[in-house]
């Protein structure tokens, strides 16, 4: 089957099974609500999307992104021509890109509002435009929601799966190859040692997140997923054996987040990641690190439902610990 049926089936089974399917949780109802209707969502955009430095979804960048990856833009004139194709999507087969910027945007208000599941259908409907956003949604609501761990191994291999069969359109995509190493990441932190390493994707994953922070080196989110990389490394064999066969280590771990907190020490993502990689290094050792970690990104504000999300990871360990300590 060619690469276009293959995505083609796969988005077509998504969209009609996704409403049915099981491991949509909602966002808490106690966390801060979130209201980015209207205009509200373009004029937070810089904030919202300060660790990822994703561009807003507007007419002009969609027919830009068109230009630069041909291939892409190929694959979605495709799915535009179906009967049953979403009307943003007939749209541009006439070069109106303007239905398609709106209903993709609806997408990143759906996530920032803490609507996910929502965001996921609509953005399984738009084509690759809307589905890269729509599979981040995925794995943040997975990483962020989702208490069952078989549960969340099976959406880590979705959606790598999905990434792999659509990256060689665009490989160069700066925030699909993320995705993509972002779902390997949090798969191989489910698996045994020699489970995760016969996956093959440590190497990969390491040499894709030290690619994209050499290409993009102001984005604070590539040092810190690869310093929590080295971290999981070494809480499974140690230091030494991490760095002579898998090329991580404890000073790596730590440089890498000294890296990301020198662009970026006030998000909570970030810091939420911190804590959990000084966690896996050695919590006893790192015990007072961890609690003025913790204590900050508690306090932080946060602008949309996957920040509230890990601000109250952070506030929830450092409950935990507390209660540990006394």
């Amino acid at each position: 089957m060619s690469f276009a049926r293959s995505l083609t089936a796969t988005l077509l089974f998504i969209s009609v099974t996704c409403a049915a399917a099981p491991g949509w949780h909602p966002y808490p109802a106690h966390l801060p609500q979130f209201d980015y209707q209207g205009d509200k969502l373009k004029q937070a955009w810089p904030q919202l999307t300060q660790a990822t430095f994703i561009a807003y979804p507007s007419a002009a960048n969609l027919r830009a992104e068109a230009q630069r990856f041909p291939a892409l833009e190929q694959y979605t004139r495709q799915q535009a021509s179906q009967n049953n194709a979403h009307p943003a999507l007939k749209a541009a087969l006439d070069g109106n890109y303007q239905p398609l910027s709106e209903a993709v945007a609806q997408v990143w208000r759906f996530h920032f509002e803490g609507d996910f599941q929502q965001a996921y259908q609509l953005g399984s409907q738009l084509g690759p435009a809307g589905f890269i956003p729509a599979l981040y949604s995925r794995l943040m609501h997975t990483a962020l929601l989702e208490p069952d761990k078989q549960q969340r191994l099976a959406v880590y291999r979705e959606v790598s799966a999905l990434s792999a069969e659509l990256l060689p359109k665009a490989p160069d995509h700066a925030f699909a190859l993320f995705g993509l190493a972002y779902a390997h990441a949090r798969e191989l932190e489910l698996l045994g040692t020699s489970e995760a390493t016969a996956t093959g994707y440590l190497s990969e994953t390491r040499d894709t997140l030290e690619q994209m922070q050499q290409q993009y080196p102001q984005r604070a989110l590539y040092p810190a997923m690869l310093g929590g990389l080295h971290a999981g490394v070494v809480e499974r064999v140690g230091s030494f054996i991490g760095r002579v066969t898998y090329g991580s280590s404890e000073s790596a771990a730590l440089q890498a987040f000294s890296q990301a907190l020198e662009l970026e020490s006030d998000l909570p993502v970030i810091l939420n990641e911190y804590a959990k990689a000084l966690i896996r290094l050695d919590e006893e050792e790192y015990a007072d690190q961890i609690r003025q970690v913790l204590q900050r990104c508690a306090k932080l504000p946060v602008y949309s439902a996957e920040e509230a999300l890990n601000r109250d990871s952070c506030q929830n360990r450092l409950s935990a610990s507390v209660i540990a300590g006394n």
